[in-house]
Formats: C-alpha cells, sequence, structure tokens
C-alpha cells in the first residue's frame, strides 16, 4: 500500500516548495487480542473485612468470633471476640467442621491456638494451581450466610428480654401503692445482720 505525504514550506529565503514522499507500508497490519467477554459479571461479596500488613486476612462478620487467614502460614484461625464460653466454643468447631467437609482443611490439623480461646487449622495445599485466599473466602462467607438466621433470632430475643425488664405491660407489672408497704421484708432481720455475717447462725 503506498500513501504520498506533501509538505509545504514557506520563509524569507527560499520559494514555498512541495516535497512529496513515497511511504510503502510493507508491515501487515497486526490484529489486537480481544477481550474476553464473559457471560456473567465477575462475583462480588460484601464482608466485614480487613487486610493487615503482612498480607493476613481479618475477617469481622461474625458476632461471635474473628477469623483470620495467614496466607505465609497457609493456616486459619477462630479468635473469640470476648470471653470465651461454650457459645463460642461450638461456633469455632462449626466453622472448621464447614471448612473440613468442604476439603479446605483436614480433622487432624484443628487444634486449639496459643492464644487462650483460639482455634486454628492448616489449610490444605492444592495439587494445581488454584486460588486458595479467594477460594477460602468464598467458603468462609457461605458459612457466615448459614448463621445469619440463628444470631438474628439471639438479637431479637435479647432485645424482647430487655423490654420486658425496662418497659413492661400491664399484665407484668404493679402499678405504685398496689402492693403495700411493710416494715419489714425477708428473712434477715435489719438489726441482727452481725450473726449472719460471722457465719456461726
Amino acid at each position: 500500500m503506498t500513501s504520498k505525504i506533501i509538505i509545504k514550506g514557506v520563509s524569507d529565503k527560499m520559494p514555498e516548495v512541495e516535497q512529496e514522499i513515497e511511504q510503502v507500508a510493507d508491515i501487515p497490519s497486526v490484529e489486537q487480542p480481544k477481550t474476553p467477554v464473559l457471560s456473567e459479571p465477575p462475583m462480588k461479596i460484601d464482608m466485614l473485612m480487613r487486610r493487615g500488613l503482612d498480607g493476613r486476612l481479618m475477617i469481622y462478620e461474625h458476632d461471635h468470633i474473628d477469623i483470620v487467614f495467614l496466607p505465609d502460614k497457609m493456616k486459619v484461625v477462630a479468635f473469640a471476640k470476648k470471653d470465651f464460653s461454650d457459645i463460642i466454643y461450638e461456633t469455632q468447631n462449626r466453622l472448621f467442621e464447614f471448612l473440613v467437609k468442604k476439603g479446605l482443611c483436614s480433622p487432624e490439623h484443628v487444634r486449639g491456638g496459643n492464644v487462650y480461646g483460639s482455634i486454628e487449622s492448616l489449610v490444605l495445599k492444592p495439587k494445581e494451581e488454584i486460588p486458595v485466599e479467594h477460594l477460602l473466602i468464598l467458603n468462609i462467607k457461605k458459612w457466615l450466610d448459614s448463621e445469619k438466621p440463628a444470631l438474628q433470632a439471639d438479637k431479637e430475643y435479647e432485645e424482647k428480654y430487655s423490654s420486658m425488664l425496662t418497659d413492661p405491660n400491664e399484665k407484668d407489672s404493679t402499678s405504685l401503692g398496689e402492693v403495700p408497704h411493710q416494715e419489714e421484708k425477708g428473712s434477715i432481720p435489719k438489726n441482727e445482720p452481725r450473726r449472719y455475717v460471722g457465719g456461726w447462725w
């Protein structure tokens, strides 16, 4: 393919000139690779999560435990948010049972951590090149979604219980003066507490 370029220049010393340059395009045009069009948009996960300075992932979505993934050690650790109790242990147990059933952890690797109330497990090393971090986050999100109905029921129960104590209805409350006042109430006389404090009666 041949193309002509005409250059015109005007100066004080030289008259107007025209110059023709023939340019031959011998190099065939290289087709750019087309970007594959995805039939579906990439998956998006909304989760209360933060990445640490060393690359660890810290998930704060659950009400009872915090989940931490250490990519350099290939380890998942579940910490108690507040005090350790049977409820916290059962929650941690459900998490690692789910990860074991999904093939991400093995039951012989589930053990107590060096932090009080924590349980950890090693993530199985894959044979093929797969994004372990993405796969782990996806399965943890599924487990968190399965926990939401029970957590929501616990919140509603606590709200109803607090409302019953702070704002009872007419059936569960008495108006002022309805219960007659007595000078002495209870089993301990107000003038003789010493015998109960000493513990010899």
